[in-house]
């Protein structure tokens, strides 16, 4: 029987569970399972770190130019870290009942994620030399 070669490392590694990671937990929270969904964001974060710690060579270093010309990229990753974070508490709030989102705060996120997308096409557009 062969055996698979494929292993998650390196930053290729790590992008791939970051953006499966990220859309699982948004269907998955999406569906109603919102403790599923913030169980799919801690496991996420769990790998993405033992990516960090396996890697023989850094993910992130300052000293690389290819990777200080991703400045934007970085605030984007780290945003949604953030959000990752504060997602999990809210959908384990929701979750066992003890919180809801508030009508009114829906604009704030449409906003958000307009910005977001925003960004993202930018960088994007600048990774195929559309725009400089």
């Amino acid at each position: 029987m062969k055996q698979s070669n494929f292993e998650l490392k390196g930053r290729k590694g790590y992008f791939i569970v970051l953006i499966v990671g990220m859309i699982a937990s948004v269907i998955i929270f999406n569906s109603g399972y919102e403790l599923i969904a913030a169980g799919t964001i801690t496991l996420t974060i769990i790998m993405l770190w033992q990516i960090k710690e396996q890697s023989e060579r850094p993910i992130f270093d300052e000293r690389d130019i290819s990777l200080a010309e991703e400045s934007t990229h970085q605030a984007v990753m780290l945003s949604g870290a953030v959000l990752g974070v504060v997602m999990i508490g809210i959908s384990a709030g929701m979750g066992l009942g003890y919180m809801s989102y508030p009508d009114w705060i829906g604009p704030y996120y449409l906003a958000w994620g307009s910005i977001m997308l925003l960004t993202i096409s930018i960088e994007v557009l600048k990774r195929y030399g559309l725009i400089e």
